[in-house]
């Protein structure tokens, strides 16, 4: 089954046990410290329901979503026309964005995208990437290092996001989240990661 058939029927057959329901808690501890520039715009890679979108878009951020999965788009879509914001759908492949989006987003926002791709592909995402981000933007995010074989969701390390990130961008945060839901405490690296000049 190709991959993106074998993602549309995980939401089609709700399967999609990394869909909290509601927005990742690290992500509003980001907001509410004012981490975030106000109507920036927002890049969410492999969005899936869009939880972050909805929330994001409902304070004003300028957010495009991604997801190759027709479902999970049109359940951003349908979330985002009963909550009345504007969010923009990106139908497509994250690795095969159209050149006109580089450097045009202020962040990045990783939620379960980078542990749903195939770790071999992984420098294909860090330089994706660095390609959407304008230098001094940056990549915000969890990382989940939950330290399980097989996947997805496949586990990262430190170690291993320090090496594959370290030349595109420069790491202003990065440790464990204190803010984690129940299930996830100490299995996400919350980071901030600078896109260099």
């Amino acid at each position: 089954m190709p991959e993106k058939d074998f993602w549309n029927q995980r939401y089609l057959d709700n399967n999609i046990g990394w869909d909290l329901g509601k927005v990742s808690p690290p992500f509003v501890h980001l907001v509410e410290s004012g981490m975030l520039a106000p109507h920036s715009t927002i890049l969410i890679p492999g969005a899936g329901r869009g939880w972050e979108a909805i929330y994001l878009a409902r304070l004003g951020f300028q957010v495009t979503v991604v997801d190759f999965a027709p479902e999970a788009i049109s359940s951003v879509r349908r979330e985002a026309e009963r909550e009345g914001v504007k969010v923009n759908l990106v139908e497509e492949d994250l690795f095969l964005l159209d050149p006109e989006r580089h450097g045009l987003f202020d962040y990045l926002l990783e939620q379960t995208c980078f542990c749903a791709i195939d770790p071999p592909r992984r420098p294909e995402y860090v330089q994706m990437a660095a390609r959407m981000i304008h230098p001094g933007g940056e990549l915000v995010g969890l990382f989940y290092i939950h330290g399980r074989e097989g996947g997805p969701p496949w586990t990262t390390t430190a170690e291993e996001v320090r090496i594959l990130f370290r030349q595109e961008f420069d790491f202003v945060e990065f440790a464990l989240s204190s803010q984690s839901v129940e299930s996830r405490k100490g299995e996400e690296i919350l980071a901030r990661l600078r896109r260099k000049p």
